[in-house]
């Protein structure tokens, strides 16, 4: 009966399988991207905030751009003990290591293997699990189980007769634990076994696991099956079968992940019930790596980690934040054309988007997670007229009318009710017809009368019940003696206070003012001298908010805001703008739709993208393709917010759409930390010497003392924000008091400072990061830098040898002051022409070996090595760089480096390497250094050079 129970239960799960599917569009990190090996079997966050991967040749540290690999050297105690990674748990400031030779324990601030007692080298068998149960490390082997204290690393055995392969620890303080034998209850102050449970044999090999989360469930897996615990029945129930199950993990929004070696990712939605399974697909670039999955982790930023048999994945979940609808060319179901005009809502859940080829209906199901796409015409067959022509604008009238611009082909109305479609065009010979064929905007006023923008003016129906439709048009004014004209007319406006605004392309904004017998327009216009006038003269988009402010968006200046002088008499001098542009932080200046959110924020959909704008606080957050936002730029009023505040932007990709309430947002204060202190493009080791003096004697961290030699008074120092959810996205801002009066900003492409030439004295860098989304830590961390004197070189120090010289000379040399005098002249004139002399020819020799011999193909050349090849000092060396090439050590070195890659990218002999393989034989020891480097001296990535430079 149990079993006919469970059969029918997985097939319903098969089922729903079927019905629920969510596409994650997973980034990958491989070898390429400096991940020591690609077969990822371990993830764990430390209690400093950095990442680490175990593999099966090294373990990885990681810090959101860089990786910091570790590795056994034999006869090296200081060094990890095995390169294959079986098992990886953390404890305050220690990462523990589970390997195929034993155990080990790495200080994570210091980054050095701690000291263990003897006793640990009893764990030399293979460790398959480290569980930390907040009092001591649960270490088990193949052998034996350990119980280490995490303070004083003493070690004891237990369940000696069990080989432990799996530990959990529930809501009563019970540990749950997968042996050999099966599952125990275990009472782990009384070191007693409470009850055993026969599920069969768990494997370590296989990474069977259990979990327990703050809901009181326990989910297990063991051989193919997934079981969850029935604590009212006491017992354990199988719901999902695939092969090999293994590691499991929740997120924040309750999502149950269970890795599969063989069958991918498998995702359990607790609200819906159903299971579905994300697989690797060759064809998909952002699905899974690989079908073996080994470990599964979720972080403190909603971030989903995978570790797969083929390089490590993660998909983030504040990013894709705007789902979208495409055009996909020979698939049903999907928009007709990728280039939408119009969006027009005309149901709760029912949009017509006008394309360049006709209307599609789209009809929204499951809270606008499915949408079922087709033509108009396959519903009305008198729509068929719509197909193939170009659709300017849909407007749905209070009678339910719906009315459809065309580009070309005048205007159509459809009457739903009655499935009638009507058209007008302008002709000519009649005053009458409408102004213009093209078709740009529709509005129908407060008071049921529709207007129309069109190329050639604005025009207002005159509808009559038993005869034709006429229209009262408008093709210009006169404003300030002077005749305007109103043509390509692109928004028709009625604010809250019943004024309708018209937005023209190159002729600004009208304002239309009426009584009873006449209508006139007040015109708005740039102008150059006055910054209170308008921005731009191209305006598309005319908005007013819920704080009753009216805004335009414009073709090349932003977007502007109305203000209004209600003590000017002169009724015209009552309106001026202020404008906000990219210089405010708006992503781009051509605006093409604003719609507000129930929060009172401005959406803007721009050429670059979609701005959020809190404009109390005049502050700008933009979404890119990074978060979803399709390529291509929008269109003019492409837009339609849902009732339930659902957001529409249209453009030359397809349709974007988001419910701004329902944005995911990092809201986890970053925290940032120094990652590498460097000496011309030299990581500074804790202890090392630069010149005779040790730069720093303790780990790099927030507070401590940088102590530089006179000789060596210049340096970079990297810093990460830890904060893993779109890293490239951080923001970070330094200074160095003592030098800088203003904070220096930099992003997460190039998160680092560099300074050089610094006199003598005391200094403090300070440092503070933003996430992702744009939240700041509150406390900055800071180095305080020391720069030591030259003694050689101070005032004090010369003024005494001037003092001294001058006596000598006045007490042993006065009678024969004029010869000496005209001696010292042509000494030193004799002295000036050798040190020229011997400046242009060092110049001259490195500038030769540079060419000839190509040191700059060596990563590892530093200073001190290019100094001894010409046979000087790296003071000297240093000097001459700076002093007469004009340049540092590292921009010379990379100068070389990038016109040796520029050369190669367009050699055939090398058309088979890739572009990151030939950045590494010229020298370049990282991609990201690679690509940061390229761009900084080019402007362009190196495949963007190779594409340009090939079509020339």
């Amino acid at each position: 009966m149990l079993r006919n129970s469970i059969a029918q239960f997985l097939v319903f799960l098969s089922i729903s399988l079927s019905l629920f599917s969510q596409d994650y569009k997973f980034r990958h990190i491989t070898t390429v991207d400096g991940l020591s090996h690609n077969e990822v079997r371990k993830i764990v966050k430390d209690t400093e905030g950095y990442l680490w991967f175990g593999t099966q040749n090294g373990l990885n540290r990681f810090d959101g751009y860089r990786f910091e690999i570790f590795k056994h050297i034999p006869e090296d105690s200081t060094t990890i003990v095995g390169d294959k990674i079986y098992a990886l748990n953390t404890s305050k400031g220690k990462l523990w290591v589970g390997t195929t030779n034993g155990l080990c324990i790495i200080n994570t601030k210091s980054l050095k293997v701690v000291a263990t007692p003897e006793i640990f080298s009893l764990i030399t068998n293979e460790v398959l699990q480290l569980y930390n149960d907040g009092l001591s490390m649960w270490v088990c082997t193949g052998a034996k189980n350990y119980r280490v204290d995490l303070e004083t690393l003493s070690v004891r055995t237990c369940l000696d007769r069990y080989k432990i392969v799996c530990v959990s620890k529930g809501l009563g303080g019970h540990f749950w634990i997968g042996t050999n034998k099966g599952l125990l209850k275990y009472n782990g102050q009384t070191d007693t076994i409470i009850k055993s449970y026969d599920l069969g044999e768990f494997n370590g090999h296989k990474l069977n696991q259990i979990v327990t989360n703050d809901y009181g469930e326990i989910w297990i897996t063991i051989g193919d099956k997934l079981f969850r615990y029935q604590s009212e029945r006491d017992r354990f129930i199988p719901i999902y079968e695939s092969r090999s199950l293994n590691a499991i993990a929740e997120n924040e929004e309750g999502l149950l992940f269970v890795g599969s070696y063989g069958n991918g990712l498998i995702v359990y939605r607790r609200d819906l019930g159903n299971f579905s399974t994300m697989v690797s697909n060759p064809e998909k670039i952002n699905s899974l790596s690989s079908n073996d999955v080994y470990d599964v982790f979720v972080d403190n930023e909603n971030i989903l980690w995978v570790g797969t048999q083929e390089g490590l994945d993660y998909y983030d979940f504040t990013r894709d934040r705007f789902k979208s609808l495409l055009h996909v060319p020979g698939k049903n179901n999907s928009l007709r054309n990728s280039f939408v005009q119009s969006i027009c809502g005309i149901s709760k859940d029912t949009l017509w988007v006008g394309t360049r080829e006709g209307v599609d209906e789209v009809v929204f199901t499951n809270d606008y997670l499915e949408a079922s796409i087709n033509p108009v015409e396959s519903r009305v067959t008198k729509l068929g007229v719509l197909k193939n022509k170009y659709i300017g604008c849909i407007y749905q009238d209070s009678k339910n009318r719906i009315w459809i611009g065309t580009a070309a082909d005048g205007l159509f109305l459809f009457k739903k009710e009655a499935k009638r479609l009507y058209n007008y065009t302008n002709r000519g010979d009649h005053a009458s017809s409408i102004s213009g064929n093209a078709i740009n905007t529709i509005l129908e006023d407060n008071h049921g009368r529709m207007w129309f923008g069109t190329n050639k003016g604005l025009s207002l129906l005159n509808e009559k019940e038993n005869s034709v439709n006429t229209f009262e048009n408008f093709t210009y004014f006169i404003n300030k003696g002077k005749r305007e004209d109103i043509k390509d007319v692109f928004t028709v406006f009625q604010d809250s206070k019943d004024r309708i605004w018209i937005g023209m392309y190159t002729r600004g904004v009208a304002l239309l003012q009426e009584t009873d017998e006449t209508r006139s327009f007040i015109g708005f216009r740039h102008d150059n001298s006055n910054p209170k006038t308008l921005s731009d003269d191209e305006v598309f988009v005319a908005f007013e908010d819920s704080k009753q402010r009216m805004w335009f968006g414009t073709s090349k200046g932003g977007i502007n805001i109305l203000r209004e002088d209600t003590t000017n008499i002169d009724v015209v001098s009552n309106y001026f703008f202020d404008s906000y542009t990219e210089k405010d932080g708006l992503s781009d200046n051509e605006v093409n739709a604003i719609l507000e959110d129930s929060l009172g924020y401005l959406w803007i959909a721009t050429n670059k993208g979609i701005s959020k704008f809190d404009a109390s606080g005049e502050h700008f957050f933009n979404y890119t393709t990074y978060d979803g936002v399709l390529k291509g730029k929008f269109r003019k009023n492409a837009r339609w917010k849902a009732p339930d505040g659902t957001i529409f932007f249209g453009g030359t990709a397809g349709i974007n759409y988001f419910n701004p309430i329902k944005i995911n947002t990092n809201k986890v204060i970053p925290s940032p930390r120094f990652s590498r202190f460097k000496i011309d493009n030299e990581t500074v080791k804790v202890g090392q010497e630069f010149d005779g003096s040790i730069i720093m004697d303790s780990p790099l961290e927030s507070g401590v003392q940088i102590t530089l030699p006179f000789k060596d008074n210049r340096f970079e120092v990297e810093f990460t924000a830890l904060s893993y959810a779109s890293a490239f996205r951080n923001k970070y801002l330094y200074k160095l008091e003592g030098i800088d009066s203003l904070w220096h900003e930099v992003s997460g492409e190039n998160p680092q400072a560099s300074y050089s030439l610094l006199p003598s004295g005391k200094y403090r860098l300070y440092v503070k990061v933003s996430n992702n989304d744009d939240v700041w830590n509150d406390t900055p961390i800071y180095l305080d830098i020391y720069v030591k004197s030259d003694v050689l070189n101070s005032v004090a120090f010369k003024l005494s040898m001037a003092v001294l010289l001058l006596f000598l000379i006045v007490l042993i040399l006065f009678k024969r002051r004029n010869n000496n005098n005209r001696q010292k002249v042509k000494k030193a004139k004799s002295n000036d022409l050798e040190m020229d002399l011997d400046v242009k020819e060092k110049i001259a020799e490195l500038e030769a070996m540079m060419k000839s011999e190509k040191l700059y193909l060596d990563p590892d050349l530093r200073l001190n090595k290019l100094a001894d090849r010409i046979d000087i000092s790296a003071n000297y060396l240093s000097t001459l760089l700076n002093d007469y090439v004009g340049e540092n050590f590292y921009d010379y070195i990379n100068y070389y480096r990038v016109e040796e890659v520029k050369k190669r990218l367009l050699d055939p002999v090398y058309q088979n390497q890739t572009i990151s393989s030939i950045g590494g034989d010229c020298g370049f020891n990282s991609k990201s250094a690679f690509n940061r480097i390229f761009k900084n001296f080019t402007g362009k990535t190196p495949s963007q050079y190779q594409k340009q430079a090939s079509r020339v």
